[in-house]
């Protein structure tokens, strides 16, 4: 199996690429046609890719330990059950949010990219 830092790498490549084509086809689509038009929608490509990683990580910290009283599960599990469970899924989503945070950095470099080479 792969090094977790090795996949939230290649998920942020992947989220920047299909990100990064799918700006480039609405850019195509609405006629872009100066760097600057493409630079901006790469920018808020990446603006809209980190915030949603900030949110997703807001949301899974609001759900506290205290909050799984009640286990939704058909089994009954106990508390140390319930706190591994919580941190899992706590984990997942700052592995989420780190890959969402590193795909729009990449495409806020691609933003300062485009206008590099426009120049």
């Amino acid at each position: 199996m792969q090094n977790p830092i090795q996949r939230i790498l290649i998920s942020a490549i992947l989220f920047s690429l299909i990100s990064g084509i799918v700006v480039t086809i609405i850019g195509l689509i609405l006629g872009w046609k100066t760097s600057a038009q493409f630079s901006d929608g790469f920018f808020w490509a990446g603006a809209i890719m980190i915030s949603l990683g900030i949110l997703n990580i807001r949301g899974a910290q609001t759900q506290l330990p205290s909050g799984l009283a009640t286990s939704q599960s058909a089994t009954h599990l106990n508390s140390e059950e319930r706190f591994k469970l919580w941190t899992a899924d706590t984990f997942h989503g700052y592995k989420f949010m780190t890959s969402l945070g590193i795909s729009g950095l990449l495409l806020l470099g691609l933003a300062s990219l485009a206008i590099l080479v426009g120049r």
